[in-house]
């Protein structure tokens, strides 16, 4: 699925949840209208959701190759900005269904708390509002997040050394919940290029293929989100490249 897609989607959605949103609580129409459009506005963004799954699903996938960038020695690999919009694009969405759908029976429940002052329903008011704090950060965050989604960077690789993101006993990059998380950190590893480094592919047809590097004892799976086996193996090519021409250096 194109790139254009998916904004034009997440900010139909956002444009009608502040629209909906801005009807109910301006009072500019009076009830029950205010409920036809809720109701209206809420069938649509259904529809479009519809129509945007069953898009993203039949859409012929893009060309997707391994996005890097040469800075003299320095080599930098990117994670794929189909990747990071698709992920800014949930962080967004969901909560703004959640604020959509869950935020106008607040004054409600505040109508009840006061006639009746029930411990169940204050207990459920702030939920609510933590739910709501929450959903409000999920969407800050995704917003910073689409802005720099072509700029996030999961692995350096230097002349004499290569720079990843430290996530303990990493599996594979699409199927491990912990890769979410190269999305956000900002702080790198460095491993040298010395006698002690070894690097191998592991090769597995079910949890997909991973780089396993092994320095000074200790062993561990090169954090790398990539979309397909070549660029997994450019990577692995380039790594084993370094390594072999910083040993011979030093012999």
């Amino acid at each position: 699925m194109e790139h254009k897609k998916i904004v034009k989607f997440m900010v139909s959605i956002v444009g009608l949840t502040i629209v909906a949103m801005f009807v109910m609580l301006s009072h500019i129409v009076d009830y029950p209208v205010t409920i036809y459009i809720m109701g209206g506005v809420g069938v649509l963004i259904l529809l479009l959701t519809a129509k945007f799954i069953y898009d993203y699903f039949t859409a012929v996938p893009p060309l997707l190759t391994t996005v890097h960038r040469d800075a003299g020695e320095q080599k930098l690999f990117f994670i794929s900005s189909y990747r990071s919009t698709t992920l800014s694009l949930v962080m967004i969405v969901l909560p703004a269904f959640f604020i959509y759908f869950l935020l106008p029976t607040v004054p409600g429940i505040v109508k009840e708390i006061q006639t009746g002052k029930s411990a169940a329903l204050i207990v459920m008011l702030v939920l609510l509002i933590i739910l709501f704090l929450a959903s409000v950060y999920s969407i800050f965050i995704g917003i910073k997040l689409f802005i720099r989604r072509k700029k996030i960077v999961q692995l350096i690789i230097n002349d004499d050394s290569f720079e990843f993101f430290p996530i303990y006993d990493f599996g594979t990059g699409t199927r491990n919940f912990h890769a979410v998380s190269m999305f956000f950190r900002t702080k790198m590893e460095k491993a040298y290029f010395t006698d002690q480094l070894t690097v191998n592919m592991v090769i597995d047809k079910w949890m997909g293929n991973k780089i396993r590097v092994k320095v000074e004892g200790v062993g561990f799976y090169l954090p790398y989100l990539y979309n397909d086996t070549n660029e997994l193996e450019e990577v692995y090519q380039t790594i084993k490249e370094r390594l072999q021409l910083k040993i011979s250096e030093n012999q």
